[in-house]
């Protein structure tokens, strides 16, 4: 175990300065969801996947050899296959019911509603003074629903179609989508600039009729409208791991505007099918997260759907929280640089370098995920102008990271600073844990995933025939009004990029494909060893003033500015 651990915790250093050294610290994401048999949901049972998933994830971060990902793809089919019993139980004595309820489901101090209903719609309706509040609860989280009307609650022979209309239309359901303020970033720019600038332009989430086809091909034969239970574990463990964070850093139950954040997400996922004329035969996988690894703010979800024409849907109730959400886009006054899915002008926020970012270790890490941790802050400071500074108990703005025990993920973070404060969420179960961290940790920054840039497709083919249609969200090149490369190449080996299988229903082949020496290229998507010269370039031009960008690849500062060497072109 010790010698595992220890080969876990290794990675390939930079070089160091001679010199004067830079001040710093001491010493997606799993992007495949396979259709089949899954998690069933709880921690406990999770940890039964790990061997067979821990060396499947191998695959999708670059680790291992055809062969081995043909092995454990068979594998895993064996040891999902022995899971297919369901959680029994549910339908028993009052007093039974509430701790399944408490225990394994989340929301309101452990439910999970729509979950719980999922469970009953197969069972013997349990007591009436068991399901009868929490479809009241139901009805508060989902105020537009028509069995909600006038005071009204879904009756028990209700539920089943309550679950398939609020999984595939949930968005019509929840407090209306605000209208945002969006500038449009080519406003003032000469006529003829912008006839030639729109010839260029990508609206988020619309594919050709051709591979619109492709994807309803693939859903002849693959379940596109059902949940999997490894989607079901996946959002459980998420909204669970949000509320316990979440519980402790404010000290408030904030169950309602968690699960509304969450929903609020699949209502994203859910209007980038119906962009792309695919809602009718497809529902995206509702697990909790955007692009496999992004936890979505409210109003960060709330601005992709105003992008996506779902401004004013949704009934006339207040959300839960109003009073975070302003009439126009956060932060407009400011004008804030990134390399993600937002433009200039975005909910996407930056943090203050005039003094160090805070950031703590959760006691559930040991001290080799602390060591990796470590690590991934030491590279990003010796290559940029970021500093970090580790607190015991941070109050404010931080960092948090901690470990969670999944099989469904390698790590989950939010996309810039977060209110109240970021959580990263590593499994230590991924390849590179190291590299994990890192990419997780530029999420943080504000940095969003390579492959869905602008001008993806002028570099990589994706193989829509062989993509899992319910994670379209992970291929939707995003909106060029909320997008900008600031000139920087696209890059192969970024750290921010996907493994070349992501998402794949076959395994054995790739679903994207480099357009330039794609069998070099093929093998370094998706690296997890260290920060590319294109990461490091494109965080010195959203953080680093002109003389702190003279900090070069190797981590030494150059001694003129004559010196160094602009990566970026």
């Amino acid at each position: 175990m010790n010698t595992m651990k220890a080969q876990r915790g290794s990675y390939r250093r930079s070089g160091s300065c001679s010199s004067s050294t830079i001040p710093g610290i001491d010493g997606g994401e799993k992007n495949n969801q396979t259709q089949g048999e899954g998690n069933t949901g709880t921690e406990s049972k999770e940890k039964l996947a790990i061997g067979g998933f821990g060396d499947l994830w191998k695959n999708l971060w670059g680790t291992q050899t055809k062969q081995e990902q043909q092995n454990d793809h068979k594998s895993l089919v064996g040891t999902l296959g022995s899971w297919g019993h369901k959680i029994g139980g549910i339908a028993k004595k009052a007093g039974e019911v509430a701790a399944y309820l408490a225990g394994d489901l989340i929301g309101v101090d452990g439910e999970n509603i729509i979950d719980t209903f999922r469970e009953w719609s197969s069972k013997a309706p349990p007591p009436e003074q068991i399901w009868k509040p929490l479809a009241a609860k139901f009805c508060r989280r989902f105020p537009g629903h028509p069995t909600c009307k006038d005071g009204n609650v879904p009756t028990f022979n209700e539920i089943p179609d309550v679950i398939e209309a609020v999984i595939r239309e949930g968005g019509k359901y929840l407090p209306k989508v605000p209208k945002l303020l969006i500038p449009d970033p080519l406003m003032g720019i000469a006529h003829d600039l912008v006839k030639a600038a729109k010839e260029f332009v990508i609206h988020l989430g619309v594919i050709s009729p051709e591979v619109g086809k492709i994807i309803k091909g693939v859903c002849e034969t693959f379940k596109c409208m059902e949940q999997s239970k490894e989607q079901i574990a996946m959002k459980n463990t998420v909204t669970k791991k949000i509320f316990e964070f979440e519980k402790a850093v404010t000290g408030k139950d904030n169950t309602d505007n968690i699960n509304f954040r969450l929903d609020r997400t699949m209502q994203v996922k859910q209007a980038l099918l119906e962009k792309a004329n695919l809602s009718d035969v497809v529902t995206a996988a509702d697990n909790g997260v955007f692009e496999s690894d992004v936890l979505l703010t409210e109003h960060q979800s709330n601005f992709l759907l105003n992008e996506l024409g779902k401004a004013g849907e949704g009934v006339d109730v207040p959300p839960p929280g109003l009073g975070s959400e302003n009439s126009t886009a956060e932060g407009s006054s400011a004008k804030l640089k990134r390399a993600s899915l937002f433009f200039e002008e975005n909910p996407i926020k930056k943090w203050d370098l005039q003094s160090p970012i805070p950031y703590t270790l959760d006691d559930s890490l040991d001290e080799l995920d602390k060591e990796d941790i470590r690590g991934a802050l030491k590279e990003i400071e010796e290559k940029t102008c970021i500093r970090f500074e580790y607190v015991e108990s941070p109050t404010g703005y931080h960092i948090n990271y901690m470990r969670v025990d999944s099989a469904t993920f390698c790590g989950l973070s939010y996309i810039g600073r977060n209110e109240p404060a970021n959580p990263i969420y590593l499994s230590f179960q991924c390849g590179n844990p190291r590299g994990v961290a890192l990419h997780e940790t530029l999420h943080a920054l504000g940095i969003a995933h390579q492959h869905v840039r602008m001008d993806r497709d002028q570099h990589i083919t994706l193989d829509w025939s062989n993509i899992n249609p319910q994670q379209y969200d992970s291929f939707a090149v995003s909106d060029s009004k909320m997008f900008t490369t600031y000139g920087v190449k696209y890059d192969y080996g970024s750290i921010m990029h996907y493994n070349a299988y992501t998402a794949a229903v076959n395994l054995a082949k790739p679903t994207m494909i480099p357009k330039v020496d794609p069998e070099k290229n093929l093998a370094i998507l998706g690296q997890r060893d260290a920060m590319s010269d294109t990461d490091i370039a494109i965080v010195k031009k959203m953080y680093c003033t002109p003389v702190q960008r003279l900090i070069g690849s190797n981590g030494c500062r150059a001694r003129h500015e004559s010196d160094w060497r602009d990566i970026t072109t």
